[in-house]
């Protein structure tokens, strides 16, 4: 991209006093291209080493009249390499240019200068070049000014935000930085600026969020945008870190046109953003380890690891005296989603729950750590004061399972929540019960919270240190029951969950099985006889339900 501050556009070109004599007859529509070096052509072989915005000087010594289709093709080439425009001196070699050349030039907005026979190629090359050369001499400082600002910034261990300042006095437009990664928009609004960021930040997410390609847009773009009745035209610049496209700056034009210099500036911007990005990142990710080191020794069985992290919970702003609760949220089918789905990975969507998660605790004013690992999502949650546990707890829940739901697809998730201990060397059964918490709920197949105090009798029959006993009981109750089903292919077991879920109501269940009344009368027979229980006792009847419980919690099929 050649900057138009880097040089001098055809039109300055011939005001200059070495130009006086020199007029343009072809390529009108040109004369704002853009002149930075200025060539010779004694070869026609020149053109394999032009550039993009020379102008190229010669004579019209080897234009004949017969040779109109060389002199197009010279045309047309010199346009394909965008150069500024060509200088001939026409006379004395020819009267002038055919009408078929200056057409074409007409039609490429290829500028053709007539020069002045008698002006020397070198009186027009030296005050162009000079002039030239002050202009990139001006924009070089210029653009040193700008990065030494920026980098300034930065040195002082100013954030993006103070970046966006310091770039306003540039670009003087609004501008914001969209983080992809924190999901944050960063902008400064200056005391006397009459801008609403907040619809800008509006769009803008609608513009972000709801296609997943504009995301990684690499390049830089312009678009078209409608503000407040107006169309107004915005600037969009990559921020690239490590190969991908970590955010992007956002420039409205509501002041005035963005220049080719302020695109530069941008992208200059952009690079100093990057390493901010890189910076936070990083940080994170060495804070988000901790924390799971952290956690992973308060619920260790090992005493010492487990003491050590008790001593260490100032750090986390976790009070030793504290009333703790674990949320566990587990994402379903977490590797093979991570497989499937060809947009937003899993990975970000997760990233995303954890940021926008933070921030709502964070509004709340709840004390904890929110944590990732693989498939699981841990919230620990502290409260001071036991009258308030329950109810935070529940509204913390809800704003969990609220982000989720925006966040996640329905059935990808579930969240478990343990009972609530005082003290942070007890953390680790609240920890516990909310995976088991999980467990029963994705067996009970209920809300997509489970509270661990609200599982009732489940709360007993999840106990790991009982499964010996439980399959015991269920080989005792059941155990017949099931194999007559594998002998027979029947459906008793089947049978007799609907009859528990109806509460013994005959007609719903042969509504439910399609099945005759009189068959199902014939079916409750032979559980009796099989199981050698009778539903109608209540002792029997306990015993059987409890028995199709621990078949789902031990997942026997």
């Amino acid at each position: 991209m050649i900057l138009k501050e880097s040089g001098i556009t055809i039109k300055a070109a011939m005001e200059m006093e070495c130009m006086d004599k020199c007029k343009i007859v072809a390529g009108h529509g040109g004369m704002n291209k853009i002149i930075t070096r200025v060539n010779v052509m004694a070869d026609p072989d020149i053109l394999h080493w032009l550039s993009e915005g020379e102008l190229l000087l010669t004579t019209a010594y080897s234009f004949r009249k017969d040779d109109i289709e060389i002199q197009k093709k010279l045309i047309i080439e010199c346009s394909k390499k965008k150069l500024a425009g060509i200088g001939i001196k026409i006379y004395p070699y020819i009267e002038c240019l055919s009408k078929e050349v200056m057409d074409l030039a007409d039609s490429l907005d290829f500028p053709i200068i007539d020069l002045y026979y008698a002006t020397a190629f070198s009186d027009i090359m030296t005050p162009i070049f000079m002039e030239i050369f002050n202009k990139q001499a001006a924009l070089l400082q210029k653009m040193e000014t700008v990065h030494n600002d920026l980098m300034t910034v930065v040195l002082k261990g100013g954030s993006v935000r103070e970046i966006v300042k310091t770039l306003k006095k540039t670009i003087n437009n609004p501008i914001i930085v969209r983080d992809h990664n924190f999901h944050e928009y960063i902008y400064h609004k200056d005391k006397l600026e009459n801008v609403d960021y907040e619809k800008l930040i509006e769009k803008s997410s609608i513009f972000f969020d709801n296609n997943y390609e504009n995301k990684k847009t690499s390049l830089k773009v312009e678009k078209l945008e409608k503000v407040d009745e107006k169309i107004i035209k915005k600037t969009i610049v990559p921020i690239i870190v490590k190969g991908q496209v970590d955010g992007h700056i956002i420039v409205w034009e509501t002041n005035r046109p963005i220049s080719n210099f302020d695109k530069v500036a941008l992208e200059l911007a952009s690079t100093i953003i990057a390493l901010e990005f890189l910076k936070k990142s990083s940080v994170y990710e060495v804070e988000h380890r901790y924390k799971i080191e952290f956690f992973e020794d308060l619920i260790s069985g090992d005493e010492k690891r487990k003491v050590a992290a008790v001593n260490r919970g100032n750090i986390y702003k976790l009070d030793q005296g504290g009333y703790y609760t674990v949320l566990n949220m587990n994402l379903l089918n977490f590797s093979e989603q991570n497989k499937k789905r060809k947009q937003e990975s899993v990975d970000n969507n997760k990233a995303k729950f954890l940021l926008k998660l933070e921030k709502a605790l964070s509004s709340q004013q709840c004390q904890g750590l929110t944590l990732s690992k693989e498939d699981t999502i841990i919230i620990l949650i502290m409260v001071s004061s036991e009258e308030d546990v329950k109810n935070q707890v529940k509204a913390y829940g809800e704003i969990i399972k609220h982000i989720a739901k925006e966040t996640f697809r329905e059935g990808d998730f579930i969240i478990g929540v343990g009972g609530n201990y005082r003290g942070l060397e007890k953390v680790y059964k609240s920890a516990k019960e909310a995976q088991r918490a999980i467990e029963a709920g994705a067996l009970l197949s209920k809300d997509k919270i489970m509270h661990f105090d609200d599982l009732g009798v489940y709360k007993i029959l999840c106990k790991e240190s009982l499964k010996e006993e439980l399959f015991s009981l269920y080989i005792q109750t059941l155990g017949s029951l099931v194999e007559y089903d594998r002998v027979k292919n029947t459906e008793l077991v089947k049978t007799l969950q609907i009859f528990f879920e109806v509460n013994g109501n005959l007609k719903k269940m042969s509504e439910i099985l399609f099945t005759h009344y009189n068959t199902i009368l014939y079916r409750i027979r032979r559980i009796k006889q099989i199981t050698g229980r009778d539903i109608d006792n209540p002792e029997d009847r306990f015993n059987l339900e409890t028995a199709l419980k621990i078949m789902k919690i031990l997942k026997v099929s």
